[in-house]
């Protein structure tokens, strides 16, 4: 009896987590995927795989286009309002300036457009490198948030499991304990 109340614990923890032994579910060369991002940083409205190469090239064509492609509808609209305003002020400062207006009594000063332009084109060359890191850091951030995988990646999972049984024998009146592994490949 205690025999069988042993064998009977020892089937009860190993037929509990059936994935004792699995590797299905584990992606051996990745990181242990950490649940440390809140649901805001990475809220987006795609539920499917996130290219970071498509969506840094999004970005790079115009700031905010890679954040559409995402699925942040909101943080998109930012990066294009930033641009726009960065590029007007910089279209702005160069119509502005009294080089091409010598006549204009209406002038701020000689000294302040240069600095305007410089200010708005700086704002401008960042708007769109920060646009592009984020675009690529979000897409990354989504799929392994969300637990995407890039469908075109084929990867070989490996499944060991136990199969462990109680066979009773009626003749006997006693329980017989089958042991078995079940291997498995697929590519």
């Amino acid at each position: 009896m205690r025999r069988l109340i042993i064998l009977f614990a020892i089937i009860l923890c190993l037929g509990c987590s059936n994935n004792l032994f699995s590797q299905g579910n584990d992606d051996l060369n990745a990181p242990l995927l950490e649940k440390t991002e809140t649901i805001d940083s990475v809220y987006t409205s795609k539920t499917t795989y996130r290219n970071p190469s498509i969506a840094t090239l999004l970005s790079f064509a115009y700031p905010g286009i890679g954040q559409y492609y995402n699925g942040q509808k909101s943080k998109a609209e930012a990066f294009i309002t930033w641009k726009i305003v960065s590029d007007a002020l910089v279209a702005m400062a160069i119509i502005g300036s009294p080089h091409f207006y010598p006549d204009n009594d209406f002038h701020i000063g000689k000294h302040i457009y240069p600095i305007i332009f410089l200010a708005s084109f700086t704002s401008a060359a960042t708007c769109w490198i920060v646009g592009i890191v984020d675009a690529n850091r979000n897409a990354k951030k989504i799929n392994q948030f969300y637990g995407f995988t890039n469908p075109k990646d084929k990867k070989s999972k490996l499944s060991i499991n136990p199969d462990i049984k109680i066979i009773p024998q009626p003749a006997t009146q006693t329980y017989s304990p089958s042991f078995g592994l079940n291997l498995s490949l697929s590519f």
